[in-house]
């Protein structure tokens, strides 16, 4: 029995042999993926207390413990699609790169072109999970804005910073910028109840970071290894580019860039994800979640719909006049941070 590759199955099988763009904001930290069978996806937000255990008189009963209160949020998933187009003529002509006398049939071009159209749709999609967590991190919220919609999800993310005293800033050659740091992060373990152990910045304040006196002072005490600066490049853009060991901070590097194709739509502009001399301090043991809402299609050849709960859902629909058969990739992802208080912003430029 042949093997029709447009069915759901295949099409997902294809999509999980694939190589994955992985990516660095996104891997790091929204590492915990969970599926949900609807479009909406909630989740819990506890936030505990710093009380102390009571003295009790061994003759009185021991006060009660209120308990922990939480918070419900509940949001709809943005949707995220792509789509491509296949027309008899892309299987009738001859491929990029393929040889002139190759003597590859349709069906084989239409098999290579499947994989293609996906993995080029998944790793878009993919940039666009890693622009919403860039969007998280260093705003708290996401602005959803495309076709028919124009919408904002904010985790009330209050725990941002602007220097704008000239002489603290980090390019100043007079900032504290140790102090800084170790001021931001007992805010972080005060208001979140963690320890910061990643800074993430972009280049501009990486160069300001180890070109500035004072971290060149401390790392000429050869014997007091309090710091190290070691460059070493990551996977996706990512350099690491020192440590601090009194805070246990580790230091990197990031860039990437995404376009902008909805402020303005008649001039798009690429844009840094990290934003222009901005760090963000975070800890890697903070919660952060990737969540994904549900799917509704009409499989190819059927007529009523199905609803799958899964991270992509690739679908196949024909189109007559003139005859084209569609490919689809759809997904719901949402980058969520169970603890807002476990990370903090700060413009040092």
């Amino acid at each position: 029995m042949p093997i029709d590759l447009y069915t759901p199955r295949t099409l997902r099988g294809v999509i999980e042999r694939m190589p994955r763009a992985n990516t660095f904001l996104r891997d790091t930290f929204f590492n915990d993926v969970q599926t949900f069978p609807t479009e909406t996806v909630e989740f819990d937000i506890v936030k505990g207390g710093r009380e102390l255990a009571p003295f009790v008189h061994p003759k009185l009963d021991a006060p009660v413990l209120a308990n922990e209160g939480f918070q419900t949020k509940e949001y709809k998933a943005p949707l995220v699609s792509e789509s491509t187009i296949t027309t008899a003529e892309d299987l009738m002509t001859r491929e990029a790169g393929e040889h002139i006398y190759s003597g590859r049939t349709p069906a084989s071009r239409a098999v290579g072109k499947i994989a293609r159209d996906l993995q080029r749709m998944n790793e878009a999609i993919t940039r666009r999970e890693e622009w919403m967590a860039a969007q998280t991190i260093f705003t708290g919220k996401i602005p959803v804005i495309g076709p028919g919609l124009n919408e904002e999800i904010d985790f009330n993310f209050t725990q941002s910073v602007t220097i704008t005293t000239a002489a603290d800033k980090w390019d100043s050659g007079s900032a504290d910028i140790l102090g800084q740091l170790e001021t931001w992060c007992e805010t972080i373990q005060k208001n979140g109840y963690t320890n910061p152990n990643v800074v993430i910045m972009d280049r501009t304040a990486a160069h300001a970071l180890v070109t500035s006196e004072q971290m060149k002072g401390l790392l000429d005490i050869r014997n007091y290894d309090l710091a190290r600066i070691a460059p070493r490049q990551l996977p996706n853009g990512a350099t690491w580019i020192g440590s601090y060991g009194k805070l246990g901070l580790d230091f990197y590097q990031y860039n990437d860039w995404y376009l902008d194709n909805w402020t303005d739509p008649e001039n798009p502009t690429t844009k840094k994800l990290v934003p222009d001399g901005t760090i963000a301090i975070m800890s890697t043991a903070a919660r952060f979640s990737r969540l994904y809402g549900s799917i509704s299609y009409i499989p190819y050849g059927q007529q009523n719909f199905i609803t799958e709960e899964a991270d992509r859902v690739a679908s196949v629909w024909v189109e007559h006049n003139p005859d084209r058969k569609l490919l689809g990739l759809q997904s719901r992802p949402l980058t969520v941070p169970h603890e807002v208080d476990s990370w903090l912003v700060a413009k040092v430029l």
